[in-house]
């Protein structure tokens, strides 16, 4: 019966590089931690150009004028300077704000003039709960998005990842 023999040059290296990768991508928390780092950055940017969200909508203009106001979303910058990232295990991160009145920024809704908070202090009534700040109390404020990834965001990231599996 004949035979055929197939010989593959560099076999070996092949073999010791997919176990490096192997390696690598079994713990992702160095990649993951440079990646929420780098979705921090890029949504404190968000803040600093005014917009606009992750998907490209412009962030709509506040209606009554502030002196104190920089540009869209940012009066002292607390909200921008909280966006932060934590690990979620080895194969997860998480970027966000641990400011109460963040999510009616990021998702909009109507301000409760009428409800008391612990303390009298008037309350966000959102479809996603209470928030206890406020200082327009029944106001109607717009989703400004700031939170997310965007294409250009997503692309850089990809690239960050490739970047990780491919290095020795």
């Amino acid at each position: 019966m004949p035979e055929i023999i197939i010989k593959v040059d560099g076999a070996d290296a092949i073999r010791e590089r997919l176990r490096e990768i192997s390696t690598r991508v079994s713990n992702m928390s160095p990649i993951l931690k440079a990646i929420g780092d780098r979705i921090a950055e890029q949504t404190k940017r968000r803040f600093e150009a005014g917009g606009p969200a992750p998907d490209g909508t412009p962030w709509k203009d506040p209606k009554t004028p502030n002196p104190k106001r920089v540009r869209t979303l940012t009066v002292s910058g607390h909200l921008r300077d909280s966006i932060r990232f934590q690990m979620m295990g080895k194969n997860a991160v998480m970027v966000g704000t641990d400011k109460e009145y963040a999510a009616i920024h990021q998702m909009g809704g109507r301000t409760a003039a009428h409800i008391i908070m612990p303390r009298r202090k008037k309350a966000l009534k959102t479809p996603y709960g209470l928030f206890k700040k406020v200082n327009h109390p029944g106001s109607v404020i717009p989703a400004r998005p700031f939170l997310g990834v965007s294409e250009a965001n997503s692309t850089e990231i990809l690239g960050m990842i490739n970047d990780y599996i491919a290095a020795r």
